[in-house]
């Protein structure tokens, strides 16, 4: 989980950044999703990836840094906390809702 302080405009310029590697992460594998959570005002994010198992959040742990690093730089913004979690309990029910792009 990434933790970023931005202004609106790194916001988006990270959401554009995020959407031109997910491509990637998705040929990662492991990899089991992404959730990108926004203040209204845009100045703090709050990124979590998905991964089958630690093992496999492992194998891309330093790449994954690296990257953030690269999008945190590159979107002006600042990364304030990374820190890995497990999911102890997940429940939705997404399937066809209508999620902002």
């Amino acid at each position: 989980m990434h933790t970023l302080e931005s202004d609106a405009e790194g916001h988006d310029r990270g959401l554009e950044l995020v959407r031109e590697i997910l491509p990637w992460l998705r040929e990662s594998t492991g990899f089991r999703g992404f959730l990108r959570l926004a203040s209204p005002d845009r100045s703090k994010t709050v990124v979590i990836t998905f991964w089958a198992d630690e093992a496999a959040m492992l194998r891309t742990a330093e790449s994954g840094r690296d990257l953030g690093e690269l999008i945190t730089e590159a979107s002006g913004t600042k990364r304030v906390a990374l820190e890995d979690f497990e999911v102890t309990f997940f429940d939705a029910e997404l399937a066809g809702e209508d999620l902002p792009a």
